[in-house]
């Protein structure tokens, strides 16, 4: 008997080794299943983390994209252009230092003055010291040269500069390319020439790898207007197309323009409150509006008058002390906002400053909003100093009427508000 059961016994063990060998199998399918779960999962929710690229084996996202980039990534390209020397460079560097030494003379004169110090006064300072000292010595060669060469190294702040700064530190270059095409998918995705991606439905992931080239012919097709920047004024990197190339700053400009001009169908004239390097006045020009007035610090006029007066040229930007002309990008310091006329101004817009400056300056530009435009006021900010933000000081100040309040199209987190103005 026990021969038997020990021959039956033998034959049941390939029968067990084989029952054993296939659990394993499933356990490790299973696992592998578990650790893709798991990968996904990481992916999710790195999507929007605070961190720089998350991956998996066949997928790329980061925080600073609003769509999806799929492996193998877009072939685009970063390029670089520098400035060029300019034949009247010094001339137009004599004009930017008078119009900053009578701002600087008549800033003690003003009644509106900064309370402590501003997010940009300290950063310029403390960042620009060279800038500073040449404009103070008022020597017009040496400043030429000092902006010829200005944002040829990284600087970390952004808006004033066309090169690599802190919004996309630490990526290669490739990376760089796709943070900024990533904008003009978005344009694009805004002015309806292509189709809104959906994650639900698809689909997901097929916009980033368009062709950049294609894509500007068919926003310019629904815009109307040519929108390559002008290059050779100032250092640039940007994305490389067969319209030239494109930083960030460009497409953010275009887009704010666009909304200006959606909002502005009479073409009357705009204010804006913190212009920049005033592209965004740039391309409002390019739409047809030619009255223009930017309300600004000394120094970032200063930055602002050497790219416009390049780029649309000098006789099309009035600078403080000089003729006002009426079809003009005119650059003025801020406390002159107390000066201008009553509904001087069909719309006014602010973006990506009010929330970085002295609150009682937020409340007197909002109380002299209300005074010198007729219709409209437009706000393109973040929320990053909750709750000293555009929404709770408009409220505050009282006279404003919300339109809408909606996520910014080509800058994630931050908030795009439209309000129409009611005189009290």
């Amino acid at each position: 008997m026990i021969k038997d059961i020990a021959k039956k016994a033998a034959l049941k063990i390939p029968q067990v080794k084989n029952h054993v060998d296939h659990v394993r199998e499933l356990h490790s399918s299973l696992s592998a299943q578990k650790d893709e779960i798991e990968s996904k999962n990481t992916l999710i929710s790195h999507c929007r983390s605070p961190g720089l690229f998350s991956s998996s084996s066949d997928f790329f996202t980061e925080r600073l994209l609003s769509h999806p980039a799929g492996c193998p990534l877009p072939n685009i390209h970063l390029g670089t252009h520098v400035a060029e020397d300019k034949s009247n460079r010094i001339e137009v560097a004599d004009r930017l230092i008078t119009a900053y030494h009578k701002a600087i003379d008549d800033e003690p004169l003003s009644p509106l003055q900064r309370e402590g110090e501003d997010l940009w006064t300290g950063l310029l300072r403390n960042e620009l010291p060279e800038l500073l000292e040449t404009i103070e010595y008022r020597d017009a060669k040496q400043l030429a040269h000092f902006l010829q060469s200005f944002g040829t190294s990284f600087v970390w702040f952004g808006g004033i500069t066309t090169c690599i700064d802190g919004y996309n530190r630490n990526l290669d270059p490739h990376h760089v390319a796709l943070t900024y095409y990533d904008k003009l998918v978005a344009i694009a995705e805004y002015l309806g020439v292509i189709r809104l991606e959906n994650p639900e439905s698809g689909p997901w992931g097929d916009n980033l790898h368009l062709d950049p080239s294609e894509l500007i012919v068919k926003i310019e097709d629904e815009l109307r207007i040519s929108i390559t920047p002008p290059l050779g004024i100032i250092h640039t990197d940007g994305l490389q197309t067969n319209k030239g190339l494109f930083h960030y700053r460009h497409i953010q400009s275009l887009y704010s323009a666009t909304v200006l001009t959606r909002a502005n169908a009479s073409k009357g004239p705009i204010c804006e409150f913190g212009g920049g390097l005033g592209i965004t006045s740039m391309y409002a020009r390019s739409f047809g509006h030619l009255n223009y007035t930017i309300l600004d610090l000394p120094i970032t006029s200063l930055l602002a008058g050497h790219y416009l007066i390049h780029a649309v040229g000098d006789h099309s930007v009035s600078l403080y002390g000089e003729e006002q002309k009426e079809k003009s990008i005119k650059l003025l310091p801020y406390w002159e906002c107390q000066t201008l006329a009553d509904n001087a101004f069909t719309i006014t817009v602010n973006q990506d400053s009010m929330p970085e400056i002295a609150d009682n300056l937020i409340m007197e530009y909002l109380r002299q909003i209300k005074r010198t435009t007729r219709h409209t006021f437009l706000s393109i900010n973040h929320e990053c100093a909750y709750p000293r933000t555009v929404n709770q000081f408009v409220k505050h100040s009282g006279g404003f009427n919300q339109i809408y309040r909606t996520k910014c199209w080509v800058r994630e987190g931050y908030l795009e508000e439209m309000y129409s103005i009611t005189k009290l």
